[in-house]
């Protein structure tokens, strides 16, 4: 199982990690992604978010079942959208 804290940074000043799930509606086709990230003023301003303070990581859930599954390079694209 997937641990979204081993790779989110400053566990010191921030432990806390946020979450929430994003359907993505593309076509006839439907994506479901979890996003888990910390968010805080004292964090480092993100270069590749702008002037979002923290860090994402973006995972992709199965339509068929629950559960995090691989991503595929069409779903890099996605991510980057949502993010």
């Amino acid at each position: 199982y997937p641990v979204a804290e081993s790779v989110l940074q400053d566990a010191a000043l921030q432990p806390y990690v946020h979450n929430c799930q994003i359907t993505v509606h593309e076509g006839r086709h439907t994506y479901h992604y979890c996003i888990f990230f910390k968010w805080h003023c004292r964090l480092r301003a993100n270069p590749m978010l702008g002037k979002f303070q923290g860090d994402v990581v973006v995972m992709k859930i199965g339509t068929r079942v629950s559960c995090i599954v691989n991503m595929h390079a069409c779903d890099v694209a996605i991510a980057n959208y949502i993010v």
